[in-house]
């Protein structure tokens, strides 16, 4: 499904004017004790994007992995600059997601 939701010549991955702004894949087992699967891009151009997984449950704990970072409000860092440079606070999935992509458009060159 992936691949084709990535396809440019058969007009499912759509650009100009009607421009293909997300794609998602999701696996439903036939078994209902094992939980759906969802792959959404949230960005456009499927063929650069990532499809990342998603599973829905009830009662499911925060992953820290997939948290955004969260500051005080009397953060020292705001109070006083601590660095030379500015630190990388980029959400470690989408530093994981800009890999990747690097890695595609590699593979296109």
């Amino acid at each position: 499904m992936v691949e084709i939701l990535r396809d440019k010549p058969s007009g499912i991955n759509m650009e100009g004017e009607f421009l293909t702004t997300a794609s998602m894949v999701s696996v439903l087992p036939q078994d209902s004790n094992l939980p759906c699967i969802h792959f959404f891009t949230g960005t456009p151009h499927p063929e650069r994007s990532v499809f990342k997984p998603f599973i829905f449950v009830p009662n499911i704990s925060q992953l820290l992995d997939t948290s955004s970072p969260t500051f005080e409000l009397e953060d020292s860092v705001k109070e006083k600059l601590q660095f030379n440079i500015k630190p990388d606070r980029r959400h470690p999935l989408y530093q994981k997601h800009q890999q990747a992509l690097e890695i595609l458009d590699n593979k296109m060159v």
